[in-house]
């Protein structure tokens, strides 16, 4: 398994283990523990997690912590850290969790600093607008968005981004989390795959079937993407009603169905690769 896919899967362990957990006891109380990784899966010390209405913890230097919860209702997490952008995740009721949890890096500002050389664009960055100028030349497939274009959309959320993009639809799971999906050849829809700078950090497409093909299909596949990148971050996003029309990098291996769904690749301003 390649970083970006082990990094993916680290991510939604926690959330497979709450699709597994059973209902809570009265009473209960229940152990939270997990490591905080960077985009390059290296631990991150001295980040702190914070239950929402409840205790908080600090991990240690090797990015580890461990929380005790009095209860085992739904818990909401905040995590933060200087250096990273803050994160939020939530965990289903249930019993003892292990969870690993991704921080991406933000932007960092330093007054007084005379900077008199042009920086060279992330290698990422560079590549989605290379991909963006051939799609103009009718060279190339998908649909782009550049950050004006973003800017001007006056959005709240990132998923609300896509909200109006051809063969893309965005629904609500539940409260604040929003999940991306495509059109199926059958002709219902499936969840998308999705990344931020090169990171998968939702997928793979699974279709979505009952009586009316609209049905949001709870389960670690989904991400609460919301909570990792907000609009004003983005330097641009390219989606792909499919992914055969996708380059091969945005296509995880040893995932049929992903080539069939919609593919959508949100890039940062602060991409590093």
């Amino acid at each position: 398994m390649n970083r970006l896919a082990r990094i993916a899967s680290c991510i939604w362990l926690g959330a497979a283990d709450v699709a597994m957990a059973t209902p809570p006891s009265q009473g209960a109380g229940r152990l939270i523990q997990g490591t905080v990784l960077d985009s390059r899966d290296r631990p991150v010390a001295q980040a702190s997690l914070v239950v929402s209405g409840g205790p908080s913890v600090t991990s240690d230097d090797s990015g580890r912590f461990r929380l005790d919860i009095s209860h085992q209702a739904r818990v909401v997490f905040d995590v933060r850290r200087v250096g990273y952008m803050p994160s939020r995740f939530a965990l289903a009721p249930g019993g003892d969790t292990t969870v690993s949890v991704l921080l991406l890096p933000a932007v960092q500002q330093l007054s007084g600093v005379t900077v008199n050389e042009t920086a060279t664009k992330p290698a990422s960055l560079a590549g989605f607008e290379e991909r963006m100028l051939a799609r103009k030349r009718a060279a190339g497939a998908g649909y782009f968005l550049s950050a004006q274009e973003i800017e001007a959309k006056s959005a709240t959320r990132t998923t609300q981004v896509v909200e109006n993009t051809p063969s893309i639809t965005v629904r609500r799971r539940s409260g604040d989390n929003y999940a991306i999906y495509g059109r199926a050849a059958s002709g219902g829809e499936c969840l998308a795959t999705v990344w931020i700078d090169g990171i998968q950090v939702a997928g793979a497409a699974q279709p979505v079937v009952d009586r009316r093909t609209r049905r949001v299909v709870p389960g670690p596949t989904l991400t609460e993407l919301d909570a990792y990148v907000s609009p004003t971050d983005l330097a641009g996003v390219e989606i792909y009603p499919r992914g055969i029309m996708a380059p091969a990098q945005f296509v995880p291996p040893g995932d049929p169905q992903a080539a069939r769904c919609a593919i959508v690749a949100f890039w940062t301003k602060h991409a590093r690769f």
